[in-house]
């Protein structure tokens, strides 16, 4: 049996439901949008260059939101900035040309209570002959004050005085804008839509799960959120109506289970094991040499990877830790307990400063007891040519490196660990080409062997993105710092006064002999649109050198200067022969000065919250006090205002990336670290995480007691998964 429902709801009508006998014309899953009623080839043609090809992806096209028309305000009840429904009688119109050459037009209209001004930009031609004084019209929009009374701009209009329409006297779902298609327009083809195709949407979950936890069925649930009753407005408005729980929580046990069943398939598949060969006291001994005592996050990840490590099937598994946790540490101590055992590794980094920057730690930290070497772009053509000798004779070797690791002519013998730091910055295809270098035939067995992987971030992630975006990874967590750090103090900058005191802060820290990264989101100026406020690094540098701090030594560093610029710039930087480092976003990852104690990151409301974190974290790398300074507008939103706060109190970046989550939601969150993103139409990781943990619950429950999807019940599911379930979630794997 699943588990016991956790929610209990009822089902509710719609007024759109039919007779079971209702006419039917082909499947909602196939028909081509332009067979709605009122759709035709042209609208039809439009819908298709917004992605909505056939009638299942209209009735897919979920409301963003609802209002509540069923109540009909009188013009003296309106509120400024409070979306209303009046019923009103046109009183006059007329059409003005403005002095940008735009056309405005405006209607006066009003009940017994008072009169508003409905305008209009660009209206439609021939649109102002319908407002005929006397005309009877109901008006939806968001009242504002001009010149003493209310006017609603770009108003939505029903016609006569019925209040029984799609559009009014009801609860009405608000959807996401496609240019050229009015809101008034979808909803109607929704209707006819529904009225004829929604019978035809198959169920693909069990029944015994709806029931368990009192879900609608798929045809009710579709049909009730384009059209619900009046009776859920506040359920409806905050996504917990039935209707709302049912979809969303389809869409996680439909991704919760395949990303379950990759993790099961991965555990049958075989790798090699290591460890009780001389493995673990290779690594125990290379601990010996560390400069420093791990801390309890590092040696319960350490204990987590070598458990892996010592099982016949390839770990997967991602370790997550703040910037400066000491990730890099735990990887290279488990790398030798590979490499005693006779296999090779390779790690991957997103840049060559910080391929170098590993292979530099690797040698210092170990003083040669870890067999290391380098490659990226720019390794010269003979040293090449014998690297790649080595690893095709199979010795025993940690190959740290850029993308160059994924060319053709890079062929290991025998590669049994991968190693992908900030694996956020690769997209799939370039992580599986890794692994696959190292899936090879084991003879003695006559199956296929796959080397275990493991792949590192400094952003830590959230509970319910683990769960999604990364649920067929196991997952380790640093938590804590190594001893000796000092808190960065950060200090959001907005007015003139506070800049000028924030300068002459880092002055001082510069006069210490301490260095400083200003960080800006362009290289060079633009022209573009929504650029043109915006700071360049290019500009920037110049200005600081010349005006700011005339006596200090001014860098450059961006992603348009070739790689050896850029490493010449850099190992300037790290010989303080530059105080200042200016720069874009390329040394958000693994640039290590421990000199630096000044971060300034101007424009910072344009930055996300874990990306602000990331560039923070390239100071406070020793026991000197630093300082993170965020420069950002005189005005900024709400949001960018929690933001911002967010950094000024706390260090933590688990903390933060929950904070971030929440804020800007999964997609901006995972940026590109997944390839199309999650595929959730409804479903919120913040909101609806009970619902998450329910459909994994019982995503669990179907793996163990038909993986296969054999029985009856189970059958429309396994179709839904052979028609177009693993399309998306392929695009998603992490390996």
């Amino acid at each position: 049996m699943p588990p016991e429902a956790r929610f209990t709801t009822t089902s509710s009508t719609s007024p759109t439901s039919k007779a079971p006998g209702a006419a039917r014309s082909g499947s909602a899953s196939d028909t081509d949008i332009q067979y709605v009623k009122g759709v035709g080839p042209g609208l039809g043609a439009l819908l298709k260059s917004r992605g909505l090809t056939t009638v299942r992806d209209l009735l897919y096209f979920f409301p963003r939101a609802y209002e509540d028309r069923t109540r009909i305000l009188k013009v003296t009840e309106l509120k400024e900035g409070q979306s209303a429904t009046v019923a009103l009688m046109v009183r006059s119109s007329r059409q003005l040309r403005l002095r940008t050459g735009r056309t405005l037009l405006e209607v006066r209209a009003g009940d017994e209570s008072g009169t508003l001004s409905l305008k209009w930009f660009h209206a439609p031609r021939g649109m102002e002959s319908r407002f005929v004084p006397g005309a009877q019209i109901i008006v939806t929009g968001t009242p504002k004050r001009f010149l003493g009374s209310f006017e609603i701009i770009h108003p939505e209009i029903s016609w006569g005085q019925s209040a029984a329409t799609e559009n009014v006297g009801r609860v009405v779902p608000i959807y996401t804008e496609l240019e050229g298609i009015s809101s008034r327009v979808l909803r109607k083809i929704l209707w006819e839509a529904l009225e004829k195709y929604s019978a035809t949407l198959g169920e693909d979950l069990p029944q015994t799960l709806l029931q368990a936890h009192g879900l609608p069925r798929l045809a009710e649930a579709v049909r009730t959120i384009h059209f619900p009753p009046d009776t859920q407005v506040q359920d409806l408005i905050d996504f917990k109506a039935p209707a709302h729980r049912r979809l969303i929580y389809e869409e996680f046990l439909k991704f919760e289970f395949l990303v379950l069943k990759q993790r099961l398939k991965m555990q049958r598949e075989r790798a090699p094991l290591f460890g009780p060969n001389g493995g673990r006291d290779a690594a125990a001994e290379l601990e010996k040499l560390l400069p420093f005592d791990l801390t309890a996050g590092q040696k319960s990840a350490i204990a987590e990877i070598l458990g892996d490590l010592g099982q016949p099937h390839p770990m997967n598994r991602l370790i997550q830790g703040d910037v400066g946790s000491g990730k890099t540490a735990v990887a290279f101590l488990t790398a030798g307990c590979v490499l005693a055992e006779g296999g090779q590794a390779a790690l991957m980094a997103p840049t060559e400063i910080l391929a170098e920057q590993h292979y530099r730690n690797a040698t210092l930290l170990f003083g040669g007891r870890l067999n290391v070497a380098l490659l990226t772009g720019k390794t010269p053509g003979a040293e090449r040519t014998k690297l790649l000798a080595r690893l095709a004779a199979g010795e025993p070797l940690l190959l740290i490196g850029t993308h160059a690791l994924l060319e053709a002519p890079v062929e290991f013998r025998n590669l049994d660990y991968i190693l992908i730091d900030e694996q956020h910055r690769f997209g799939v295809e370039q992580r599986r080409t890794l692994r696959h270098k190292g899936t090879r035939t084991d003879a003695a067995a006559g199956a296929t062997q796959f080397p275990h992987t493991l792949v590192l971030t400094a952003t830590p992630i959230p509970r319910t993105l683990a769960l999604t975006a990364y649920g067929d990874l196991a997952i380790s967590s640093i938590r804590e710092l190594p001893p000796g750090r000092t808190p960065v103090v950060t200090q959001v900058v907005r007015e003139r006064a506070a800049r000028a005191r924030a300068y002459e802060r880092i002055r001082e820290e510069l006069r210490k002999g301490h260095q400083a990264y200003f960080i800006y989101p362009l290289v060079n100026d633009s022209e573009a649109e929504g650029f043109t406020q915006l700071k360049s690094a290019v500009a920037e540098s110049e200005r600081l050198q010349r005006e700011v701090f005339p006596e200090f030594r001014v860098g450059l560093l961006h992603g348009q200067q070739r790689p050896d610029e850029k490493a010449a710039i850099m190992d300037r930087y790290k010989r303080r022969e530059l105080d200042i480092l200016v720069s874009t976003t390329v040394v958000e990852v693994g640039v290590d000065v421990p000199n630096a104690t000044v971060m300034v990151i101007e424009h910072s409301e344009r930055f996300g919250l874990s990306q602000l974190h990331q560039l923070r974290g390239r100071v406070g790398r020793g026991a000197k006090q630093s300082y993170c300074f965020l420069f950002a507008a005189e005005r900024v939103g709400e949001n960018t205002q929690a933001r911002l706060e967010v950094l000024e109190e706390t260090n933590d970046g688990f903390r933060i990336a929950e904070a971030d989550l929440e804020i800007r939601g999964p997609g901006e969150f995972l940026g590109t670290r997944q390839s199309g993103g999650l595929p959730f139409k409804l479903a919120n990781l913040v909101r609806d995480q009970k619902w998450l943990l329910q459909a994994r619950d019982d995503a669990t429950w179907l793996l163990k007691s038909d993986p296969d999807l054999q029985l009856p019940e189970h059958r429309p599911l396994k179709t839904f998964y052979e028609r177009e379930g693993s399309l998306q979630f392929d695009r998603l794997k992490t390996s």
